[in-house]
């Protein structure tokens, strides 16, 4: 795989992230701001140790961090799929099981012709559409910050802060790709993570303090709060932004899917040399099926056990055991 820059590699785990921010459920509050901001916290001081200590090198690590991403890959699906009655997806709710099938399929194809263009490839295209989904979003918070009621941004929290933490670790499943791409990155790698992370923490804190104001006040009765922010927003008096939003929203979930493919063909490759071809479509298949048996499942507790338990035991490993060849460029 050719190396990327640390903007590249930001690029395509902030749309990650974006599109976990977006299928968030349930009520949201100021308390979930200060949570997922400070898992974000505890995230980056270990990814700024795995950085400076090594990585990625045992077959026990690599086989660990496979089955982590065929999860959060299946996660990104039944996301999707949950989401369904918030945003219209064409045939999805008629048909049920085979037109969640027939969108994932689709959406597969496109992953699996994008992770074979490579890397450098994908990363340079998730510059772009992370540009052009900033620029979209930013229209469309923008516009309903106008017509918001900031009496909500008060409003007491339904959720403690406990749960808040651990829904801010359970919409960072993008970082599996991070520990497994951070070698790709050119020149230094904790300069790297402090990029994605200063960019995660202005993404969240943007997205939820315009989405509160607006969609805080009726939080308990709707299911997706941020989608509900941003159909509720009317920036151009002949049309609603909700069709660009949706263009928004299903390409940073293919984006999200194809570096999770790409991620884990990746490691496939490593662990099994002789395996080379139908790699990609073997991972997407998995992908696929782990998304069958979550769906309809939010999973918050197992989904932040899952990556703290993959991050905690990768970064004590490394720091154990650093790999000076390795180590921060």
């Amino acid at each position: 795989m050719n190396s990327i820059s640390k903007y590249q590699l930001a690029a395509m785990l902030l749309i990650t992230d974006a599109f976990c921010l977006f299928c968030t459920g349930g009520s949201i509050s100021l308390v979930t701001l200060g949570g997922i901001l400070s898992a974000a916290g505890v995230q980056f001081l270990m990814a700024l140790s795995f950085t400076q200590y090594g990585g990625i090198d045992t077959k026990g690590q690599k086989m660990l961090f496979l089955v982590y991403l065929l999860f959060f890959g299946g996660t990104l699906f039944s996301s999707l799929w949950r989401t369904g009655s918030a945003i219209y997806i064409p045939y999805e709710e008629r048909l049920g099981l085979w037109g969640r099938l027939l969108t994932a399929g689709l959406i597969a194809l496109v992953c699996l012709y994008s992770s074979s263009t490579g890397i450098r490839a994908v990363s340079r295209a998730a510059v772009i559409a992370a540009a052009a989904g900033l620029l979209c979003i930013v229209i469309d918070f923008g516009s309903a910050v106008f017509n918001a009621d900031w009496n909500n941004i008060s409003r007491p929290e339904t959720h403690s802060y406990i749960y808040e933490f651990m829904r801010g670790f359970a919409l960072s499943g993008g970082l599996g790709s991070f520990f497994v791409l951070t070698g790709k990155v050119r020149g230094s790698r904790s300069s790297a993570a402090a990029v994605y992370f200063g960019a995660k923490a202005a993404l969240t804190a943007a997205v939820l303090l315009t989405a509160l104001p607006v969609s805080g006040g009726i939080a308990d009765i709707t299911d997706f709060p941020v989608i509900t922010a941003a159909q509720l927003s009317q920036p151009f008096e002949a049309q609603r932004i909700d069709s660009v939003f949706l263009v928004v929203f299903v390409s940073f979930a293919v984006f999200a899917v194809t570096v999770q493919v790409m991620t884990a063909s990746c490691l496939l490759k490593e662990l099994f040399p002789k395996f080379r071809r139908w790699r990609s479509s073997a991972v997407t298949v998995l992908i696929i099926g782990a998304a069958l048996l979550i769906s309809g499942r939010e999973l918050i507790l197992l989904r932040a056990a899952a990556l703290a338990a993959v991050m905690l035991l990768t970064v004590l490993r490394t720091i154990k055991n650093p790999l000076p060849k390795q180590a921060d460029r």
